[in-house]
């Protein structure tokens, strides 16, 4: 081919393109302009959470790839982008949902927070930073809950292992849980004296040589469910060489457990040991 040969070149461009890629924006990878019907979720209110809303308007925005409306660190699509008009139709679709998944009392602050609010950005935004004071509040009061959670309130201890667990992940999902060393110990202590595995855990983690992570933590817990589930009264004074007398007075059984490895290693190389701690 000759160099004075009259063709587009579009070799330099094609390979600039690639070195230098368009910068990603709101209006990147957005389907195309088409009526949708946006599924509503619980309404954000004083006495909820903030994380959790969050969380679900993202997993309703996301399979429609509609989540970078909301990004704030993603910039908006300059005018003259050629997809700007496409942003525009979805960011004002958007805006208006997620003012409508607030209650009342939080859409009137939006409102008086300022008139100029149109896009999805903004309105998220603005939602955020107005229920900062109810979010701080709903932490403080499920850090409590989980603090207050006594066994004698309970049942059985299976039952208040489960609250204990489930209040701590909620903690957890808002990123304000206590370190999983002090959960655990926590846990142990109120348990300690009517679950026979509770020192055997207790002697473990001593020797661990590391701290308790989240999935020992779960591990633990399901142990201890699992114990406590278990059948401990005798059959009656008869059976003495197979049963001792608990804390409480009542007879129990000898440990199942005993002569057999209990802990979290012999757990792991077991064969229910190969998959995760929690099924």
């Amino acid at each position: 081919m000759s160099f004075f040969t009259n063709t587009p070149r579009r070799g330099r461009r094609d390979a600039d393109s690639e070195l230098y890629p368009r910068p990603r924006t709101q209006a990147t990878d957005l389907p195309k302009e088409s009526p949708v019907t946006l599924l509503n979720i619980m309404k954000l209110n004083s006495g909820s959470s903030l994380t959790v809303w969050g969380n679900e308007i993202l997993h309703v925005l996301r399979p429609l790839k509609l989540d970078a409306l909301v990004a704030s660190d993603l910039p908006r699509p300059h005018p003259e982008d050629a997809d700007y008009s496409k942003w525009k139709f979805w960011t004002l679709v958007i805006a208006e949902w997620l003012f409508n998944q607030v209650d009342t009392s939080l859409q009137y602050k939006v409102k008086a927070h300022s008139n100029e609010l149109a896009f999805a950005d903004e309105i998220f935004n603005a939602i955020k930073l107005l229920s900062l004071y109810s979010q701080s509040t709903f932490l403080a009061s499920e850090l409590k809950r989980w603090e207050d959670l006594n066994r004698d309130d309970f049942f059985t201890s299976a039952d208040f292992i489960l609250a204990y667990q489930n209040q701590y992940n909620r903690l957890k999902t808002e990123n304000h849980a206590p370190s999983c060393d002090f959960a655990l110990g926590r846990l142990l202590q109120g348990l300690h004296g009517e679950v026979m595995k509770v020192p055997f855990i207790q002697e473990e983690v001593k020797d661990l040589g590391r701290p308790v992570d989240y999935q020992l933590f779960t591990y633990y817990c399901k142990v201890l469910i699992d114990e406590s589930r278990k059948p401990n009264v005798s059959a009656g004074p008869s059976a003495s060489e197979d049963a001792s007398v608990g804390v409480y007075g009542e007879f129990r059984t000898r440990s199942p457990s005993r002569g057999r490895d209990i802990s979290y290693r012999g757990w792991r190389k077991s064969t229910k040991g190969r998959g995760p701690a929690w099924e």
